[in-house]
Parts: structure tokens; sequence; C-alpha cells
């Protein structure tokens, strides 16, 4: 039984040796590729420049001996509008019906019209969803054509009035005592 388990653990030892050796010469293979890419890269740079198709191929290497692995390919970048940072648009207003409160960047207007409100809807040309009262700031977000996405400059409540012609509840900035 003792030599049994003598044998087999010779055996088992012989084999990590023998793996470990074609391990070795694996390493060694990958460590000689590396170092002939190197040179072939380092030629191709004297011979044709930096910015050769060649030496670019040659270059997509990961120069770090520890790694010995192609260098992946970053993503592509892709730019993108940082994305709208105010409050919520609450809706689409017709932009005649505003004032500009600081020309002429226009980055904030208010409801100036000849009724008792300036209806807001959901779609420019859509159907209202509320109505503003004359003096009430507002952020344009956006614009189509003549209709301007808006968000509020302020906190909305309700007048508990309606507008007579649109049927929606009219609303003002709140006022803090």
């Amino acid at each position: 039984m003792q030599t049994a388990m003598s044998t087999r653990v010779l055996i088992t030892g012989i084999a990590a040796l023998f793996l470990a050796t074609g391990a070795a010469r694996a390493g060694d293979a990958e460590l000689k590729q590396y170092q002939q890419q190197k040179k072939d890269y380092e030629q191709c740079v004297k011979i044709e420049g930096v910015n050769s198709p060649r030496c670019t191929e040659l270059s997509d290497f990961d120069w770090d001996e520890s790694e010995l692995q192609p260098t992946p390919k970053p993503p592509a970048r892709v730019t993108v509008a940082p994305p709208y940072q105010g409050p919520p648009p609450i809706g689409w207003v017709y932009a005649p019906y505003t004032m500009c409160g600081d020309p002429p960047r226009c980055s904030m207007g208010v409801v100036n019209v000849q009724a008792d409100g300036l209806n807001v809807r959901v779609a420019p040309n859509g159907p209202p969803v509320m109505a503003l009262v004359n003096g009430t700031p507002l952020y344009p977000v956006g614009r189509e054509g003549d209709w301007l996405l808006v968000a509020a400059a302020c906190d909305l409540t309700p007048t508990w009035a309606w507008s007579w012609n649109a049927g929606v509840p009219l609303n003002r900035c709140w006022v803090y005592f």
C-alpha cells in the first residue's frame, strides 16, 4: 500500500514538472514573439514613420512585458450634449405671447397676453392642460417654429379660477411670506 501511494505521488510530481516546463516554454515563445514584434515596430518607425498603417498595426500590442497581450482598442468616443439640468418642462406655449426677460439671450421670459392667461399645451398647437397668468416667469427649454417648450421659473399654484376659452385651470406663481 505504501509503495502504491509513493508511486502516485512520484508520478504526480513528474507530471507537474512536465506541465510547468511546457508552460515555461509557451511563455518563452510569447516572449520571443513580443521581442520580435517590438523590434519590427522600432524598425518600421525608423523607416516609414509613426503614422504609417503598418507601424500602427505593429504598435497595437501591449509593450508591458508582464502581460504580453494585444491591447484592446478603446471604445469609440461619442459626444453628447449635456442633458437639461433645470426644472422639468411644463409644456408648450405660443412664443409671441411671451416677452423676453433678458434680451438678447432670452434665457428667461414672462407671460404677456391680452387675456386672463396663456394656455400651456402638451404639444405645439396641441390640447391645453393649464393656463398661466400674466407675469409668470418661464425658462425656455426648446423651440419648434413659433412654439416654446417651457419650464416654470417659480413654484406654480392654482388660482382656483378657470381659463374661459380653454376650460383649464389658471395657475400663478406661489408667493412666499
